[in-house]
């Protein structure tokens, strides 16, 4: 069953994640949106690496689905696509059921922890934007095989998400480039972020790890053609292929 949990235990990195999403799931749109360094970028670059037609009939996992931006893309890029999404957070759930209601058989939304949900596969794609990160790091390795089981011979697995970067110092030099850049695009603090930015000085569950560590996983998972496909300051999309039953 899709909502078949591995283990009954809460992660307190799950616990702090949800709760920190329930929060801000008015703002989200608004801050991410608007305050994310290549959100829509990041979106783009994973449905690039979709090797499909866009006339294909392929059957997509997608994990942390938040409001529902990048659902929305992938039913509007593949018209003939169909969604299983999860997400911790039932307020941003909420939200994306709004946003997609036009979609209607089309999707399947359920609240769930990624980490240990068991899949009801096959699919041909696996998508995520910048929501692996909170997954618990012991369970990130295990996570990316059982993506794996769940893709058909064919499919792939395209990721985005925010990594840390190599060094101290170039994690503070990022963070330095991404705030010119937003100010060099006439991007003003408003008041939600500020209150976003204060709030989120208290833990969000999230656990960044290094880029290399995700493409170690899924080559060990048995993914092929893996790889960064691209990258920009901390955030970056890896690709990786199940291979065709021979």
């Amino acid at each position: 069953m899709a909502t078949e949990s591995i283990k009954s235990t809460e992660h307190p990195n799950t616990v702090l994640s949800r709760q920190h999403f329930d929060l801000m799931a008015d703002q989200y749109d608004e801050l991410f949106i608007t305050h994310m360094h290549a959100y829509d970028l990041t979106h783009e670059m994973i449905l690039h690496m979709l090797p499909f037609s866009q006339q294909a009939t392929i059957r997509v996992l997608e994990l942390g689905v938040g409001t529902g931006n990048l659902t929305q893309k992938l039913l509007d890029r593949f018209p003939h696509s169909m969604a299983v999404g999860y997400d911790l957070s039932g307020e941003m759930l909420a939200r994306a059921r709004a946003k997609l209601a036009a979609a209607g058989a089309r999707i399947q939304l359920h609240q769930g922890d990624i980490s240990q949900v068991a899949f009801d596969g096959p699919f041909d794609a696996v998508i995520s934007a910048i929501a692996v990160h909170h997954v618990p790091p012991p369970d990130k390795p295990s996570l990316f095989q059982r993506l794996y089981d769940v893709l058909r011979s064919g499919g792939v697995l395209v990721l985005g998400d925010a990594f840390q970067a190599a060094t101290p110092a170039l994690s503070e030099r990022y963070r330095t480039l991404s705030q010119a850049s937003l100010e060099g695009d006439g991007i003003v603090e408003t008041p939600v972020y500020t209150a976003y930015r204060s709030r989120n000085s208290q833990p969000s569950g999230g656990s960044s790890t290094h880029l290399q560590a995700y493409l170690q996983w899924m080559e060990q998972a048995g993914f092929h053609n893996v790889d960064c496909v691209w990258k920009y300051l901390s955030r970056a999309v890896v690709y990786g292929e199940r291979p065709e039953a021979i």
